[in-house]
């Protein structure tokens, strides 16, 4: 877990693969929560919802997923999406 300036903190898992200069991402969670411990948004490729047309990839923000709106995301595109929702 990664505790935030604002006092939100980032629980993040990635399991990868390193391939001859390539990295494949296996696994990933990110899970972003206010400063009440409340969820923000959580990243995943978890297979559990086929029906997203990004399937395995998808985020949850407010309790809901959300179809179509997530590609395979890393560590480094969530932080700076967080940096960018601190900085506003």
């Amino acid at each position: 877990m990664i505790g935030l300036v604002d006092g939100s903190a980032l629980q993040f898992m990635e399991l990868v693969n390193t391939r001859r200069d390539k990295m494949i991402r296996l696994k990933y969670r990110f899970h972003f929560m206010n400063t009440n411990g409340e969820m923000v948004f959580r990243y995943d490729n978890a297979p559990h919802h086929p029906e997203v047309a990004t399937h395995p990839h998808h985020k949850h923000v407010n309790g809901k997923k959300l179809p179509g709106l997530s590609k395979e995301v890393g560590l480094e595109d969530v932080l700076l999406e967080i940096e960018k929702m601190i900085s506003a």
